[in-house]
């Protein structure tokens, strides 16, 4: 037997609920990276300019030298690896398509609460987004989709727990 198109809508409005909040998460993970590379790419390049700049016209020993060399290759490595994982794009990417999850989420909200039967006019089209939504989609880990699962499933447990 074929489910109704209100338990569809359900089923999908469940997996979309899904996808919004583990794209948010991967948004958040990316932004977290992106500092986590971004600050020491600044504070080391800093120390560099500063060192050399404090060095000029002074004989500086031979360590010294090395060590700015070093922390000078290290800024240079970090700063291709932030540039190369473009952390901040895809950030902004998983936003835009979560905001798009939303997006359909509250379509289906308007369309199981309008009152009236849903009929195919109105799955197709939202099925339709829904592929075209998950084609354009980065990908997410398999870590950031359990955690948002866990986190998913302690917030209904508890929001039963309040209603009854």
């Amino acid at each position: 037997m074929l489910a109704s198109p209100e338990k569809v809508l359900g089923e999908w409005y469940g997996r979309l609920r899904e996808s919004q909040a583990s794209h948010y998460e991967a948004a958040k993970a990316c932004e977290r990276m992106n500092y986590w590379l971004g600050i020491p790419v600044v504070i080391l390049s800093s120390l560099v300019g500063t060192s050399v700049f404090a060095s000029l016209g002074e004989s500086v020993n031979n360590g010294v030298q090395i060590f700015v060399g070093l922390v000078s290759v290290a800024a240079a490595t970090l700063a291709s690896v932030q540039t190369f994982l473009q952390f901040s794009e895809r950030a902004a990417k998983h936003r835009a398509v979560a905001a798009r999850y939303g997006a359909l989420r509250r379509e289906i909200e308007e369309a199981l609460t309008a009152g009236e039967n849903v009929t195919q006019d109105v799955l197709t089209p939202l099925r339709q987004e829904i592929d075209r939504l998950a084609d354009d989609a980065p990908g997410i880990s398999e870590r950031i989709w359990n955690k948002v699962r866990r986190n998913l499933e302690k917030d209904k447990s508890e929001l039963g727990q309040t209603i009854q």
